[in-house]
């Protein structure tokens, strides 16, 4: 995109463009607490920080020192040194340890011969990982957690001080999204795990409907026989609908653990009582 059609691109996009501005102003020189920033959309993925902002919340109120926060689908590891930067905001800002933990094959999308998986968008080997690179960009700060998702998703359990309060899944085939999905099964998570999908809505090119990738997975984690069981399920969060429009808040869902023993617990503040105006 040149800078004649960059210019067009932010003149008419919904948010102004002095707000986008300002946000790259502040993305530079941080100014202000991380939650000010944050409702400002001044940060690095948002959607990200979002999602980590209400599970930290939600674990500190139920008592908890810390959680953990996962990322599916690493790829070149942008999003990881990401995650890591907000862990570190959040840390010093709300006083909670942040475990991030990042899932990949290490070796780009795998074979896969199921059409549901996108693949006239998503080829075989996309995505590979500089593994020695982000293990140095990270340097200590994240877990990887390397192999086919379906066995290491099995096999890894959350810190037991630590439960899953956010995940965002970026795994862009269908089965690997299912694979993926059983993690928010572990006993060790909070009560609403918030949940970011990358492809949930895409390019137009990509076609994406409910039948295929992302969310015909989530359509058929939320249908099995095990969810009405256990009494759980994923669904779209409509919270965001009241700020200024953003292609990704359609993009945030909450695993809501209905028979979780802290599910009813009060993680709010005093708001259930409204003063009589003296006017």
């Amino acid at each position: 995109m040149n800078a004649m059609d960059r210019l067009i691109d932010y003149a008419t996009r919904p948010v102004p463009l002095r707000t986008l501005i300002l946000r790259k102003l502040l993305r530079r020189w941080p100014i202000g607490s991380y939650e000010a920033r944050l409702r400002a959309g001044a940060v690095d993925r948002p959607h990200y920080g979002w999602c980590l902002y209400f599970a930290a919340r939600e674990a500190k109120a139920l008592g908890h020192k810390a959680m953990t926060v996962v990322e599916f689908g690493v790829a070149g590891g942008n999003g990881l040194v990401c995650l890591c930067a907000h862990k570190e905001a959040l840390e010093k800002e709300l006083g909670i340890e942040i475990l991030v933990v990042g899932f990949d094959s290490g070796s780009g999308l795998p074979a896969s011969n199921d059409p549901r998986d996108i693949l006239y968008c998503w080829p075989e080997g996309s995505f590979v990982m500089d593994r020695a690179a982000l293990e140095k960009r990270i340097g200590g700060r994240a877990q990887l957690v390397l192999g086919n998702v379906g066995q290491t998703v099995a096999a890894w359990q959350p810190s037991p001080h630590a439960p899953i309060g956010a995940v965002m899944f970026d795994l862009d085939y269908y089965s690997s999204t299912t694979s993926a999905l059983p993690l928010l099964t572990k006993n060790n998570v909070l009560p609403r795990v918030w949940c970011y999908f990358d492809d949930i809505c895409t390019g137009p090119e990509e076609a994406v409907t409910d039948l295929v990738g992302e969310r015909a997975a989530i359509a058929e984690f939320n249908l099995s026989p095990d969810r009405m069981m256990l009494n759980d399920n994923i669904s779209l969060v409509h919270s965001f609908k009241s700020t200024q429009p953003q292609s990704w808040h359609q993009q945030i869902y909450v695993y809501h653990r209905i028979n979780h023993p802290d599910y009813n617990t009060r993680i709010t503040g005093n708001r259930d009582q409204l003063q009589l105006s003296s006017v």
